[in-house]
């Protein structure tokens, strides 16, 4: 069991990404909820030694992964959605990405809407893969380790994910 101010630390620090993840995962709040604490339990009565922060955010991006597909196949839920995200808690999805991905489609409130829509639409795979790659800026090599996939899975999967996300801006298919 570790240490009160290392959990207390360490939720202040990764709650935020936590959250999105699990978000990926879960449209209804109990569930993301859910999902989080149970991360966030699991890091506390994990004995697992840590080289430094990005390491601890790298772990509970997997630990929080699982915990929802864990918890997605006891329910047995066929959809999966991508929560919105709060405006103000998401510094917009354009940080960093060049004109050519989707990220760089805008970082303003009703561009972020029109993009959360979008991305909903996607498969988890490419949801997911988006999402690592330009919001939390993991390398593919990253993802793929986080995502226990095959390297060249994790290129295929953003390859696709950012056509298809270009297909549903550009084609008006928003909900």
């Amino acid at each position: 069991m570790r240490e009160h101010g290392d959990i207390t630390n360490t939720v202040r620090a990764h709650a935020d990404t936590v959250l999105r993840v699990c978000s990926l995962y879960f449209h209804g709040r109990p569930e993301r909820d859910d999902a989080f604490q149970e991360t966030f339990i699991k890091y506390s009565q994990s004995d697992k030694e840590f080289s430094d922060g990005e390491h601890v955010k790298a772990w509970l991006i997997t630990v929080a992964s699982n915990t929802c597909k864990d918890m997605l196949r006891r329910s047995e839920a066929k959809t999966v959605l991508l929560d919105k995200i709060d405006d103000a808690a998401q510094p917009g999805w354009g940080n960093g990405a060049t004109e050519n991905d989707p990220a760089a489609y805008g970082t303003g409130s009703e561009r972020a809407d029109e993009l959360n829509e979008a991305l909903q639409q996607l498969d988890e795979n490419y949801r997911i893969a988006l999402y690592l790659k330009y919001y939390e800026g993991y390398t593919a090599a990253e993802i793929a380790e986080m995502l226990d996939k095959p390297e060249n899975t994790v290129y295929t999967n953003l390859a696709r994910g950012r056509k298809k996300l270009k297909e549903v801006l550009t084609n008006g298919q928003r909900r």
